[in-house]
């Protein structure tokens, strides 16, 4: 049924709907994401509430894996006017989405978006094309036709700004060489990063692995509820986990907010 939607009934643009409160997204249902924002459920609420409880006006972010935008679009809403938001995204077809949902928001300047990819060294890599059923899901472990993409390591992004209040990686499988180009100098307070068993196998990195990479840049592990976790846990709230620098302040979500 969804399948002849989307060939016959849904508008090839999407239909507009509320994918978080004060959110405003158009979605289709060819994402399985987007489907399921079309149908009244959440996508990763928890995190989301993570973002707008840490996040005040004025504070910078990067986030690095944009999709369709919705945690871009909640982060940009999070840090008002005087803030920034900087969405990094080798995918055009993703930063063509986000943009066009931080403009129905009315958001777009508190948002720079930028096409390259992050890991440990400049260098130039391939990238096969996304999946029109999850964009999101793009990954530079991908085999088949595509496109170059410039690797460069974070703080290269940003040139001489100063680390943001807070990192998310979502950037499917590619996590620690993205971790191993941030220099214990140049650390955000806060970092969300995504654990997927699927992707970290792909590209030959045990979870364990990831966790160390996160605290071997001093960062204090913990999960969405700021429950300690150690690098042998296992299992983690919506997949993500949080690092947390020494003496940075925190706001975590209880435990019933994701019911």
């Amino acid at each position: 049924m969804v399948r002849w939607l989307c060939r016959n009934a849904i508008p090839e643009e999407g239909l507009w709907a509320n994918a978080y409160p004060g959110t405003r997204l158009l979605l289709h249902p060819r994402d399985w994401i987007e489907h399921l924002l079309l149908r009244g459920e959440r996508y990763e609420p928890l995190t989301l509430g993570f973002l707008t409880a840490n996040l005040r006006a004025g504070d910078a972010a990067v986030l690095a894996g944009v999709n369709f935008g919705l945690h871009v679009v909640v982060a940009a809403r999070a840090v008002g006017e005087s803030g920034r938001v900087i969405g990094i995204e080798p995918q055009p077809a993703a930063l063509l989405r986000t943009r066009q949902n931080l403009e129905a928001n009315g958001i777009e300047g508190r948002a720079l978006l930028v096409e390259c990819a992050l890991g440990s060294a400049t260098g130039f890599v391939p990238m096969a094309w996304s999946s029109p059923a999850n964009a999101g899901a793009a990954s530079l472990l991908d085999p088949g036709p595509g496109f170059g993409v410039c690797v460069v390591p974070l703080p290269h992004v940003l040139g001489c700004e100063s680390a943001p209040r807070l990192l998310l990686l979502d950037v499917q499988g590619y996590e620690t060489e993205v971790l191993a180009g941030i220099s214990n100098g140049w650390r955000p307070d806060l970092v969300v990063v995504e654990s997927d068993p699927e992707f970290l196998e792909r590209a030959g990195v045990t979870e364990p692995d990831l966790l160390r990479s996160i605290s071997d840049l001093g960062y204090q592990l913990h999960d969405l509820h700021g429950s300690p976790v150690t690098v042998t846990s296992t299992g983690f709230v919506e997949r993500n986990i949080i690092g947390v620098r020494p003496g940075a302040t925190v706001n975590w979500i209880a435990a019933e907010e994701g019911r």
